[in-house]
């Protein structure tokens, strides 16, 4: 390994200052070797260089990070003077290289499109409750059958767009915590069949056998409303990206310390290239088949923000043309 001359250091140092990150590096004896100056911008200090990091460092939360024993590389999110930073930490040679990137901006960002989307649906829901209604009315009061026909086929679009307008308010509510967990004792197979009789109409008209394998008695802790829009979104999907004569089956069990679900399908499955991005919002395998089926893009996402939200995690097994399973983890306490 190459070792840099004085002059090619110095020169790299001059380059850091120029960063708009902030780099700080602590020694094995926890004194401030180096700190850029966009570093000492953050930190408003000068000559930090020589001191023990506890003699400068004011931020409660940088220094425990700093103090922390720790020996893997990781990163966290903090505050410092009302703006937030992704801070990396790495440890090279017994060092620990501090990395600062001001993420403000996009915080601000991400918090202005989740309240521009939270409040575009609010704004959309009367007009779109009415237009329902009126749509409905008239549609059973027409006697002609080609303007029924019409009416049926704006409905039907009502409907979509209705669709899309609730699954972005959830999605808005979890994100914004608006949604607090509250865990009771869920009949797990009880719920289950009460979330196949709201989608048998659809599965008949594809024949799709709807099996409900969950053991009677098994009952878990978890927040009833959510693991219900949860699993209606799994199974619909089940049910909408099946095959004729397909089935979807639903287990529980439990493992170790977590509540397992499992939501099995025999339907087109999900390519490989695309099981690290479906649990984004909007993001569909098939576009044209997705729009075809009535879909939103967001069933996923959702799925995703309330198993988050119990503390859970969630995977995903597809294979092309064979069907897809879907494992969730509920933490038992």
């Amino acid at each position: 390994m190459k070792i840099l001359s004085k002059k090619d250091l110095k020169t790299f140092i001059k380059f850091l200052d120029y960063l708009n990150e902030g780099i700080l590096v602590i020694d094995e004896k926890e004194r401030i070797v180096y700190l850029n100056k966009y570093g000492k911008e953050i930190l408003n200090l000068e000559r930090p260089e020589g001191k023990h990091f506890s003699e400068v460092i004011e931020n409660n939360y940088l220094y425990s990070i700093i103090a922390h024993k720790y020996e893997e590389d990781r990163q966290e999110e903090i505050i410092i003077d009302d703006r937030k930073f992704l801070v990396k930490i790495y440890h090279i040679d017994g060092k620990k290289f501090i990395h600062f990137t001001d993420i403000t901006p996009f915080e601000i960002y991400k918090q202005a499109k989740k309240d521009f989307v939270s409040n575009v649906s609010h704004e959309l829901k009367t007009p779109l409750a009415v237009l329902k209604g009126v749509l409905e009315t008239l549609e059973s009061e027409e006697m002609d059958n080609n303007k029924r026909k019409f009416l049926k086929m704006a409905l039907k679009r009502i409907n979509q767009m209705d669709s899309l307008v609730n699954d972005l308010l959830i999605i808005a509510r979890l994100e914004a915590q608006e949604y607090k967990v509250i865990k009771t004792e869920i009949n797990l197979k009880k719920l289950v069949n009460q979330i196949f009789e709201d989608l048998n109409y659809i599965a008949k008209e594809k024949n799709i056998k709807l099996i409900n394998s969950i053991p009677s008695d098994l009952k878990i802790k978890g927040d009833e409303k959510k693991i219900c829009i949860l699993l209606k979104n799994l199974i619909e999907n089940g049910v909408k990206y099946n095959k004729e004569n397909g089935l979807v089956d639903v287990k529980g069990y439990i493992k170790e310390k977590y509540f397992v679900i499992e939501v099995i399908d025999t339907g087109i499955g999900i390519p490989a290239k695309s099981l690290p991005l479906i649990f984004e919002r909007f993001y569909r395998v098939d576009k044209s088949r997705s729009r075809s089926v009535g879909g939103t893009g967001l069933g996923l996402s959702i799925v995703k923000h309330i198993t988050e939200a119990h503390n859970g995690k969630i995977e995903v097994e597809s294979e092309v043309n064979k069907g897809t399973k879907f494992r969730i983890y509920l933490p038992m306490e």
